[in-house]
């Protein structure tokens, strides 16, 4: 893993995100997934249907339902995501991104068929 510096308040994508209360439409999104409200503002607000990609392409290799996926800034441009299960164990980690992205760091979860903020999670069955 890689070492991140935390000399100064993370800003975090879910922040200003976290706003979703109550469950909303779902828009179909590739490979019969669907996506919350939340994340479907995500993507196209901060451009960053990339990371649906990533996710979605990381799928055949992983045999988890619930999935926490944390996209998380080390330095400048340079972004690592990695995703772990219920207990926290590391699935999958790609290190080395380099996207311009204004968030320090974004938090998401896949269940099942479902991409969906972490707030919204317990508001799909």
């Amino acid at each position: 893993m890689s070492i991140i510096k935390r000399n100064k308040k993370r800003n975090s994508a879910n922040t200003l995100y976290d706003a979703y209360k109550a469950a909303e439409d779902l828009y179909d999104y590739k490979e019969g997934y669907k996506l919350s409200k939340g994340i479907f503002d995500v993507s196209n607000e901060e451009d960053c249907k990339w990371l649906l990609e990533i996710i979605l392409n990381e799928q055949s290799s992983l045999y988890c339902e619930f999935q926490y996926w944390h996209l998380k800034r080390i330095e400048g441009s340079t972004f690592m995501l990695y995703c772990t299960d219920e207990e926290g164990n590391v699935l999958t980690e790609i290190n080395d991104i380099s996207i311009n992205f204004f968030f320090d760091d974004l938090f998401l979860l896949v269940k099942k068929n479902l991409l969906c903020l972490p707030i919204e999670s317990k508001m799909y069955a």
